[in-house]
C-alpha cells in the first residue's frame, strides 16, 4: 500500500486555545490514530507563520498524520464522518475557519 502524509492548520476559537489544545493532545490525536490507514500521529505547537499575500488566519497547531491506504482521500473523508459522534468527540473550541488540510506522497527524501 501506499504511504502518504495528512497534514493539518488548524486553530482555536478566541479565548479557548488551550481547551483546544487540551483536547487535540489528549483526545482527538489518539482518536485518529486508531482508525484503519493511519499509521501514527503528530501534533506540533506553531511557532511562526509567514504567509504570501493570502491572508490566512493565524493557526496554532499542526497535525501530522502518516496514512498507509490505497485510498487517502476515502480515508480522510472517514476522519470527517466520525468527528464529533460518539467515536470521535470533537470540541467547540475548534475555529474550522480557515482550516487547511492537504494530503501528499513522497517525492524525494534527504537525511
Amino acid at each position: 500500500m501506499a504511504r502518504y502524509q495528512y497534514v493539518i492548520l488548524s486553530r482555536a476559537k478566541a479565548g479557548q486555545e488551550e481547551e483546544y489544545v487540551r483536547w487535540y493532545r489528549d483526545q482527538h490525536l489518539a482518536d485518529v490514530a486508531r482508525l484503519p490507514g493511519v499509521v501514527n500521529g503528530r501534533l506540533f505547537s506553531q511557532d511562526w507563520q509567514k504567509d504570501y499575500d493570502l491572508g490566512p488566519p493565524q493557526y496554532c497547531l499542526i497535525a501530522i498524520y502518516e496514512l498507509e491506504t490505497e485510498d487517502p482521500v476515502a480515508t480522510v473523508d472517514g476522519i470527517r464522518v466520525l468527528l464529533g459522534s460518539t467515536a470521535m468527540p470533537s470540541t467547540d473550541a475548534l475555529d474550522k475557519s480557515g482550516m487547511i488540510q492537504v494530503i501528499g506522497h513522497p517525492i524525494a527524501a534527504i537525511g
